[in-house]
């Protein structure tokens, strides 16, 4: 398979890829944004953050010991404890922003159609016990939440961080609506099947699922079988397919998740062809998403591979 277009002006490892697919733009970040033509590999904008502004920050023990990870070697995680270096990027289609981590736990917003950088939310220093970097981001821009809910008829963005908090925000305000622990670990992606769920992944090697109608904080919806820390995750449908190292596991969101309590998730190991030759995948995976029409999976492997398995 061949490339028809790419951009090469990358300083450091990307950390995170957006389709801008009503634009046919790309944004990637390697602690910096740079925004580029998806056809022709042009760039169009590149965004950072003034150092002048985000004093230099230093881990704490317990932070080096969750980001010490084989996995995530490779990235930017050794000095993304200097704040003006983005760490994570969402898009939120309905709106053509693009929302963007950073080191501190600040959050900025640019928009993507007139390429400029918009608001800045910034961490509360006292919000949780030491400064985190913000490693995922999910949103949702739905007002379909009932009365008295968490997330009541507001759109929300939620962040998960390194020290394996979770923070809920208004999407309109920056309030913070909710603060909760939600895994041991960092936490390595979010995402929203529905306006009032939350899915999450952590290097505690866990995958959970949090209802924003109820108590954050009391819920044990904890999927267990991994054993290495989860990387990434791909929603499909009431399907969730994670991956770990070179497995990958499904499990389901059908069932209300009052009901789902601590459940095993099935490991399973993933096939790919050459030439009619079937055989299994023993490369680490770093990433997964599944084809709408054949629901064959795309993984991309640390060795650099791009490949399509079933």
């Amino acid at each position: 398979m061949s490339c028809t277009s790419g951009y090469y002006g990358h300083e450091e490892v990307v950390n995170s890829i957006c389709i801008l697919s009503i634009t046919g733009k790309v944004a990637s970040c390697d602690g910096t944004i740079h925004i580029w033509n998806a056809q022709t590999g042009k760039l169009i904008a590149v965004h950072t953050e003034s150092s002048v502004s985000f004093p230099q920050q230093t881990a704490s023990i317990e932070q080096a010991n969750m980001l010490n990870q084989d996995a995530l070697a490779g990235g930017i995680l050794s000095n993304a404890f200097r704040g003006s270096l983005y760490t994570t990027m969402h898009y939120m289609e309905y709106e053509n922003k693009l929302v963007a981590g950073m080191g501190n736990g600040s959050i900025r917003f640019i928009d993507i159609s007139q390429d400029h950088k918009l608001h800045l939310w910034k961490s509360e220093s006292d919000e949780i016990s030491f400064s985190s970097l913000v490693s995922a981001i999910c949103s949702c821009g739905s007002d379909k939440q009932k009365k008295g809910s968490i997330a009541a008829s507001s759109s929300w963005i939620a962040a998960g961080l390194s020290s394996g908090y979770c923070r809920l925000l208004d999407e309109r305000s920056g309030n913070i609506v909710a603060v909760w622990r939600a895994h041991d670990g960092h936490i390595t992606k979010l995402a929203a099947p529905e306006d009032h769920l939350i899915v999450s992944s952590s290097l505690d090697k866990t995958l959970r699922v949090w209802d924003l109608r109820g108590n954050l904080a009391a819920q044990s919806n904890i999927f267990r079988s991994h054993s290495d820390g989860i990387i990434n995750f791909s929603v499909w449908g009431q399907d969730v397919v994670s991956v770990s190292r070179n497995k990958i596991a499904l499990t389901s969101l059908s069932r209300p998740t009052n009901e789902i309590g601590h459940q095993p998730l099935v490991l399973q190991n993933l096939y790919s062809a050459d030439r009619g030759v079937k055989y299994k995948n023993m490369s680490v995976l770093s990433t997964i998403g599944v084809l709408p029409l054949s629901r064959l999976f795309v993984v991309g492997t640390e060795d650099g591979f791009l490949r399509i398995c079933h």
